[in-house]
């Protein structure tokens, strides 16, 4: 079979013909239908991943949708090294599949798996998003943040404020529902009492939230993250979930003190299969009756060193590769 290939870190994936793998005891068999690509994907490639990364030469990919022996389609992530789910077939955990509802394509409700749980599940599980809360999301122009402002909408927030880098992301956001959408640039400056520049950004949440959010969904961390810590309400939340914008924040340690701040973080596998499953069967739910979109590209596998690179530099949609 043909299988996107990681045989060095820190270099993209080259597709090649391998032997198809074989399930062990405890594991079955998955034809691919579509698979996802995610951050995690090439942060684990990198060779530097925090959670640790399968030897080399192992097939990429964690995430994908596919039948299996029974015929069932499955959503997943989890496939097993040095299998993946950029290939034809891949093994996984049996069991460990969750069913695709009727009613929506696999090309549609791969968006709601890693990327739209990560948005769901740290509004909802992790976040105890209450109705009529402020939520603003940073990163608000990637495929986690767009379904994280539809999303806090869905789920009662009473006002959404998306924080974008471009204009064009911006602007998508606004399409999205946004109540309102800001810009999140950070300019280091010489001055004593605010170095890392944020002191404007965190005016304008301030602002824009109308007096600080109840529940930030991170996905950018960095100064940003900064910003947003200072404009968070007293007892407040931030679920911090991606942190594209740099691995460390300055965050000043009277600012926690003098509050009941509360930072989080979420990863998708802490979640009980049961929620996890039962927030993907809502997601897919409201995405076949038109509630939440998210942009869709679907590229072919022997495209999928390209495809690297355009995840490695924020495309702003959901990449999905077919075998």
């Amino acid at each position: 079979m043909r299988a996107a290939v990681i045989n060095s870190y820190g270099e993209p994936p080259v597709v090649e013909t391998i032997e198809r793998p074989e399930p062990g005891n405890g594991q079955e068999a998955v034809a691919i239908e579509i698979a996802g690509l995610n951050p995690v994907d090439l942060a684990i490639a990198s060779g530097t991943f925090d959670a640790g990364q399968p030897p080399v030469p192992y097939v990429t990919g964690r995430e994908g949708i596919g039948r299996l022996e029974s015929g069932e389609m499955v959503w997943f992530d989890g496939a097993i090294p040095p299998s993946g789910s950029l290939a034809g077939h891949t093994v996984i955990h049996t069991d460990s599949g969750i069913p695709v509802p009727g009613g929506i394509e696999p090309e549609r409700a791969i968006a709601f798996g890693v990327a739209g749980l990560a948005a769901w599940l740290s509004l909802e599980w992790r976040g105890r998003l209450k109705e009529g809360e402020t939520v603003l999301v940073l990163g608000a122009s990637g495929a986690v943040g767009q379904i994280a402002i539809q999303a806090a909408r869905l789920l009662g927030a009473g006002r959404v404020v998306g924080a974008a880098r471009s204009a064009a992301g911006r602007q998508k956001v606004a399409a999205l529902g946004a109540d309102a959408v800001i810009e999140t640039a950070v300019e280091p400056t010489a001055l004593a009492d605010d170095p890392a520049g944020t002191a404007g950004l965190t005016e304008s949440i301030l602002e824009a939230t109308g007096g600080g959010p109840d529940l930030v969904i991170d996905c950018l961390w960095g100064e940003p993250a900064t910003a947003a810590i200072g404009a968070i309400k007293p007892t407040g939340r931030l679920i911090q979930v991606g942190n594209s914008a740099g691995k460390l924040s300055s965050v000043a340690a009277g600012r926690l003190r003098g509050a009941l701040l509360d930072i989080r973080g979420h990863r998708n596998l802490w979640a009980p299969r049961t929620v996890q499953a039962d927030a993907f069967r809502t997601m897919c739910a409201h995405a076949a009756r038109g509630e939440l979109e998210i942009e869709v590209e679907v590229i072919p596998l022997e495209e999928a060193a390209e495809a690297w690179r355009r995840q490695a530099g924020s495309p702003g949609l959901k990449l999905a590769i077919r075998p």
